[in-house]
């Protein structure tokens, strides 16, 4: 079983990873990671919350680390879904072209998707089942980046393709380990250990449904909360909870700042 912390933000994640036993004849061994991505339900069990509400993933970065005396062999290093970087720059393209329209009112879906990628003018309902499928299909859901570290350590930039937030697995695990590694000589009595994590910003946090916990003010509450202002504050204030929950190790005036998703320790197989 991996060893993974306990976080207020694991309804978003699952994560799971292992690789084969260390190799001391010259040979390598691989490092598989399994994760997937959904949307949570958060605030019903914690009196820390005033609201339900529902959270995902914009954007996520995973990053694997190796403890000394273990180094990645860099030639066998996952370097992403699609593989051509011209394949990367056209889904990239045609999402932000979606994102811009404002005939799709801004949104991300297969079937918006699928307009911004024809060019055509039309609403999001003209668009078939069958067209939306072979989007789904050919394009990748989650868009993978890689981000080279050092000898020891090195990170993959996961964000969706057609879709708002991440949703499902972005590779299959088995058949795409990240990598593997040269075990090298090594004289302490325990093994090294290889450390997996997920983090994102705070601003790719997407919180939404808010709902406050109190139905007898509710009635008080509701046009506060869809009110854009209050409902921007409270969500704010949501960030801020999570913040105090030990989630992000920076500082929380600084959007960019990284809140720790996930981590834990890949086994031996």
């Amino acid at each position: 079983m991996s060893h993974n912390r306990a976080r207020i933000l694991s309804e978003v994640l699952s994560l799971d990873a292992w690789h084969e036993p260390f190799r001391v004849d010259g040979n390598s061994s691989a490092v598989y990671v399994e994760m997937s991505f959904t949307e949570g339900r958060l605030g019903g069990s914690s009196a820390d919350f005033p609201f339900t509400f529902k959270v995902s993933l914009k954007r996520a970065l995973l990053t694997v680390r190796l403890e000394a005396p273990l180094e990645i062999d860099r030639k066998t290093v996952a370097r992403g879904v699609p593989s051509a970087e011209v394949e990367l720059s056209k889904i990239l393209g045609i999402k932000s072209a979606a994102k811009s329209n404002t005939e799709l009112a801004g949104k991300l879906s297969p079937a918006t998707f699928h307009l911004a990628a024809t060019g055509a003018v039309a609403s999001e309902d003209c668009v078939t089942q069958e067209e939306q499928i072979k989007i789904v299909q050919s394009v990748p859901e989650i868009l993978v980046s890689p981000i080279p570290g050092d000898a020891r350590s090195y990170s993959w930039e996961l964000q969706p393709s057609y879709r708002e937030t991440l949703k499902g697995q972005p590779w299959n695990p088995v058949d795409s380990p990240r990598f593997r590694l040269k075990s090298l000589s090594n004289t302490s009595p325990l093994p090294p250990t290889i450390t997996v994590e997920v983090t994102c910003a705070l601003e790719d946090l997407d919180i939404s449904d808010l709902q406050p916990k109190d139905r007898g003010v509710m009635s008080n509450l509701k046009s506060l909360v869809l009110n854009e202002v209050s409902e921007a504050a409270a969500i704010q204030h949501l960030k801020l909870i999570l913040h105090d929950a030990n989630l992000e190790p920076g500082h929380i005036d600084n959007r960019f700042a990284s809140l720790l998703i996930a981590n834990i320790l890949a086994i031996p197989e």
